[in-house]
């Protein structure tokens, strides 16, 4: 394998290569060069194509082992420990495929951080390692910005907040504008777990400043909008937050999973602040029935559920929703604030 500037040089002998895109049909041909701002194929027509590493949702390899996508469908399908097994299995069957054994670090790296967000806090140490490896490793690798805010995320959980300020500040280096507004948004929810209210309402407020027509920049808008309503609940403003968090629903597209059950969790909080409690519990049941693959943002409305349900007089489908908690997300910090 060859080193062209901040390119990596690919041979793909012959096999076809699939980078799945966000804005539209995927490209398809041998990967001839990855860097850490795009990856760019043949096509089978001899048409060359450069995707930006913003733009890329996954890479199928056409010498990858057949685990490896076994290990992605797990991922996409929730099992995070079937997909870190296969994962596993992937990485003992690479071979000398520079390429695939850097996207399987990357993967493990990934669903490894997933798992601590997601299921287990102490897994928190050990995602930050191979995250930090990868990208002190592979900082010409397209997945490298990637990184960099999945461990920011780790960081901020594991409230690591200065680690969380520095890799924050480095993806706001990235060259597209929605990173640069996910970073300016993980920087506020730091300012905010910090206390810092105004700092947090400041940084929300500039990316919702600035105009954007891309779904990831519409996204990260939206997910401004709702970080905005999180602070002026905080602050007691809970009807100025409600018509903010009303917002963004309309707004978000219902395939944006992760936002919709953030505002719907968020609009439960402000109805519940308000006394409001069927009307919580309606928003709140959004989540386990609408968005059950955002396990965050579902252990977090089960909590809810189970407290709620019985000021509603329904004190069986509290415990239905306890029990939930429980067994499916026994390490997550929402069982533990359970009463």
């Amino acid at each position: 394998m060859a080193m062209l500037s901040a390119s990596v040089l690919i041979s793909s002998a012959g096999a076809v290569d699939i980078v799945n895109r966000k804005s539209g049909k995927a490209a398809q041909g041998d990967i001839t060069a990855i860097a850490q701002q795009s990856i760019s194929l043949k096509s089978g027509i001899g048409e060359m194509i450069e995707v930006p590493a913003n733009d890329i949702i996954s890479v199928r390899w056409g010498a990858e082992p057949a685990e490896l996508n076994l290990a992605r469908s797990a991922e996409e399908g929730g099992s995070l420990a079937r997909a870190l097994e296969q994962l596993k299995v992937s990485a003992g069957n690479a071979g000398t495929n520079a390429a695939v054994k850097t996207e399987i670090e990357f993967l493990t790296a990934r669903v490894t951080a997933r798992v601590a967000l997601e299921e287990d806090a102490s897994k928190l140490a050990a995602a930050s390692k191979l995250l930090d490896a990868f990208i002190k490793g592979q900082s010409d690798n397209f997945r490298y910005f990637d990184a960099l805010q999945l461990l920011g995320a780790v960081q901020l959980a594991a409230e690591d907040y200065s680690g969380a300020e520095a890799s924050f500040r480095m993806l706001a280096k990235a060259p597209w504008s929605d990173y640069k507004m996910a970073a300016q948004n993980s920087t506020a929810k730091l300012a905010f777990q910090k206390g810092d209210l105004t700092a947090a309402l400041t940084a929300y407020e500039q990316v919702l400043s600035q105009s954007g027509s891309s779904p990831g920049e519409i996204s990260r808008r939206n997910e401004a909008l709702i970080g905005k309503a999180s602070v002026q609940l905080k602050q007691g403003n809970a009807d100025i937050a409600l018509q903010a968090v009303a917002e963004a629903i309309a707004k978000t597209d219902p395939e944006d999973s992760a936002v919709q059950a953030g505002a719907w969790n968020l609009k439960g909080d402000c109805l519940k602040s308000q006394g409001k409690v069927k009307e919580a519990i309606l928003a709140y049941l959004h989540v386990p029935v609408l968005f059950e693959k955002e396990k965050v943002a579902l252990a977090e409305s089960l909590y809810n559920l189970a407290v709620l349900w019985p000021r509603a007089d329904q004190p069986e489908r509290g415990l239905a929703a306890r029990q939930e908690l429980q067994e499916n997300y026994p390490d997550s910090p929402w069982t533990k604030k359970l009463p």
